[in-house]
């Protein structure tokens, strides 16, 4: 898997963090940058996306980032940089930021569709993090939002195959995240069709700077199985592992 060079910005910023005060909000770092972060730096992803499913816990953040502004999220500030104020409404707050010259989008969004589980703490982590069964619940939820747009390069369906390439859907995931609206029906079409488009495939692959696509295919078939589809067509790139490539 690509090792991209902004991962230890992206760790930088999150060691930099207030984590007493984000576990007081009940926000929990999640989205794609946390599962490629948690699974291999698999893909290119330089969003850093926080989830807060409390009204309490919002109310908090935003109470607090009225007085206080940047630094009730930071702790410190090491060679960031805020070029302007934060923004805030009824749905989140975010901000971009600056580290080494590397810009970096920063959200807390406001999850009102689901509740969140108690969070994670992975080893590599300082902050808290979402939980295996809000992981699959808010990648269901979003390639159900978007998987049609091609210009999302088919992200959540990729970061999809890679949680369920370790591990299997949480029946709690399917059950929570149906609640709120229609996910299933969406994958199967998702995973339809990306199996069918090995040009778009590939394209995202290389847009994404996904270097070795196996384990992705491989867990895109298991996604099939689960669903009744059948596994992919491969090219020949998608059967070679890593260490075959010329």
């Amino acid at each position: 898997m690509v090792i991209q060079s902004n991962v230890y910005k992206i760790i930088a910023v999150l060691h930099q963090l207030n984590t007493n005060f984000l576990q007081d909000c009940h926000a929990y770092f999640g989205g794609g940058t946390f599962i490629c972060l948690n699974y291999g730096e698999y893909r290119l992803s330089k969003d850093i996306d926080f989830l807060c499913s409390t009204g309490s816990g919002y109310r908090l953040l935003r109470q607090s980032l009225g007085p206080n502004k940047y630094n009730a999220l930071f702790n410190t500030q090491n060679n960031i940089t805020f070029h302007q104020e934060i923004q805030a409404n009824q749905y989140g707050i975010r901000f971009p930021l600056l580290i080494e010259e590397t810009l970096i989008k920063f959200e807390i969004i406001m999850e009102g569709r689901i509740e969140l589980e108690a969070p994670d703490f992975p080893q590599w982590s300082s902050v808290p993090c979402l939980s295996l069964i809000d992981c699959f619940a808010e990648k269901l939820l979003a390639n159900a939002d978007r998987w049609i747009d091609s210009s999302v390069e088919s992200r959540d369906l990729i970061d999809l195959a890679v949680l369920r390439f370790n591990a299997s859907i949480p029946p709690q995931a399917i059950a929570k995240s149906e609640a709120a609206y229609p996910v299933i029906k969406p994958l199967k079409e998702a995973i339809a069709n990306f199996q069918q488009k090995p040009n778009y495939r590939d394209k995202c692959f290389q847009s994404l700077r996904i270097n070795n696509p196996v384990t992705i295919i491989d867990g895109l078939d298991l996604l099939a199985v689960d669903f009744g589809l059948e596994p992919t067509e491969r090219t020949f790139r998608e059967c070679l592992n890593q260490d075959e490539f010329i």
